[in-house]
């Protein structure tokens, strides 16, 4: 008992003076620290694969599959034109952008309290495009870790240069290939093939920003790297405030595994101090300290200890996915105040989006006076109002939009077109003329009723002001 207090006793000044101020990526001089990880296959290695693999061909295929003719996704700013898996919608409905930012947020605040950082080692792009596209490029032509970091401290000679070229170079075709495929996003599929195939000078803006992008990736994934996650990314910062003694993270389990030894006795723990679970982290953290910022729990280390363990014949799971309660023996509660909260927010978003969706009317009327004049006195005692109806068509096909003024027989309307036909997505002014007798007028106004109608039933009434002489 005395040699294990003993023990710990001196685990505790280790790990006080181990306490750092800055990150593990940058030294106490403010200079940049190279990660060279590991690559060690594993179980949740292999699934982390197999879901960057699902989320890499969503992001690819979206853009060239076809819903009713036209593209499942389609992010089209300049016309604002936006599809989403068949359904129209338009730069006017602003509330389902709030519910889907607004369902985000929540949603990441809600698994984040239930599994930690989930988000950031699974699917964040950051994670995908890095780990399972730009570093096994990088490994098929400079090696594993070790030579890697040979490499980029050997003096520039052929062998370096040849490597190091093709790297780039490859890292430059995958890196516009994914800048195009998110061009196809916003411009459309065919546009984007049709500028593809003519000269970079005839369409200058699309090529200029598609250069853009590709040298952000070239920028983010060659050079950067997790200095985004660890420096820039705010979610690093706040997930502490998100996470409780109940939330799943990647833990080491310190009553098993402390004091650290290479034998294993009774006042030894299973640990023994093989650093492959630094050697593997991506961030280049030691989880044995505790969580951290830096974690963005990839749940590498967990392998890396996982297969340490199998070749001593001890058992998984000294790093392991658990919870703070977990690991002092203390009974898991699902059901929290926070996790319900975040639940309640997410429920009622989800209900109000899918609501508006069950509701939303695929057409848009306006009714207002022209900027042109006022009133005229076309005749004695009558009065004509110039009106403009903005009608929005958000549905996929042409309609024919009437305008009426019902139970109003002293109103005469005057309509240029009627039917007025407006073509899917698209936006017209109807111009209007409204003849009344000026006996109608009080005090200059007189409140009228009109009700527009399409001929796929769509039907709305609105009431405006008409002017005259007071």
């Amino acid at each position: 008992t005395r040699q294990m207090a003993k023990h710990l006793r001196e685990r505790s000044i280790l790990a006080m003076s181990d306490f750092r101020e800055t990150l593990y990526t940058i030294d106490r001089q403010g200079n940049r620290k190279w990660v060279y990880p590991t690559e060690l296959s594993g179980y949740f290695r292999n699934r982390r694969r197999l879901v960057a693999l699902c989320l890499l061909l969503i992001y690819c295929s979206l853009p060239w599959i076809g819903i009713h003719g036209e593209q499942a996704v389609l992010l089209d700013i300049a016309d604002r034109k936006f599809i989403f898996f068949g359904v129209h919608f338009n730069a006017t409905d602003t509330k389902f952008l709030s519910f889907f930012l607004g369902g985000l947020a929540i949603s990441l605040f809600f698994f984040t309290s239930l599994l930690g950082r989930v988000w950031c080692g699974w699917a964040c792009p950051e994670t995908v495009y890095l780990e399972f596209v730009f570093r096994p490029i990088e490994r098929f032509f400079e090696g594993n870790a070790t030579r890697r970091k040979k490499l980029d401290e050997s003096a520039w000679n052929t062998e370096k240069i040849l490597r190091k070229s093709a790297k780039w170079a490859v890292f430059t075709i995958i890196a516009w290939f994914l800048a195009s495929t998110c061009l196809a996003y916003f411009i459309g599929r065919q546009p984007l093939l049709e500028m593809m195939s003519q000269a970079p000078w005839r369409h200058w803006p699309a090529f200029l920003l598609t250069l853009a992008m590709m040298f952000l990736l070239l920028f983010q994934f060659g050079w950067f790297r997790e200095q985004f996650c660890t420096v820039v990314c705010p979610y690093a910062r706040f997930q502490s405030v998100l996470l409780d003694d109940s939330s799943l993270v990647i833990s080491y389990d310190q009553k098993r595994g402390e004091p650290r030894g290479k034998v294993k006795s009774d006042d030894v723990g299973d640990c023994v101090n093989c650093g492959l679970c630094v050697r593997v982290c991506p961030t280049g953290i030691d989880i044995r300290n505790g969580l951290q910022l830096e974690c963005v729990q990839c749940a590498m280390c967990l392998d890396a200890c996982d297969s340490v363990m199998s070749k001593l014949g001890r058992e998984p799971g000294l790093i392991r996915y658990a919870t703070e309660k977990g690991l002092h023996g203390e009974k898991y509660r699902l059901l929290r105040p926070r996790v319900i909260l975040y639940a309640s927010i997410l429920f009622g978003i989800f209900s109000g989006f899918a609501y508006s969706i069950h509701t939303r009317q695929t057409s848009e009327v306006l009714i207002f006076h022209s900027k042109d004049h006022l009133y005229t006195e076309p005749s004695e005692g009558r009065v004509q109002n110039h009106l403009d109806v903005r009608l929005l068509n958000k549905g996929e096909s042409k309609r024919n939009y009437t305008v009426e003024a019902p139970n109003q027989s002293d109103l005469h309307l005057t309509v240029p077109l009627s039917p007025f036909p407006v073509q899917a997505g698209a936006s017209q002014v109807l111009p209007i003329f409204v003849d009344f007798p000026k006996s109608l007028l009080v005090s200059g106004r007189h409140k009228a009723k009109f009700r527009i109608t399409a001929d796929d039933g769509f039907q709305n009434e609105l009431e405006i002001e008409l002017l005259g002489p007071g």
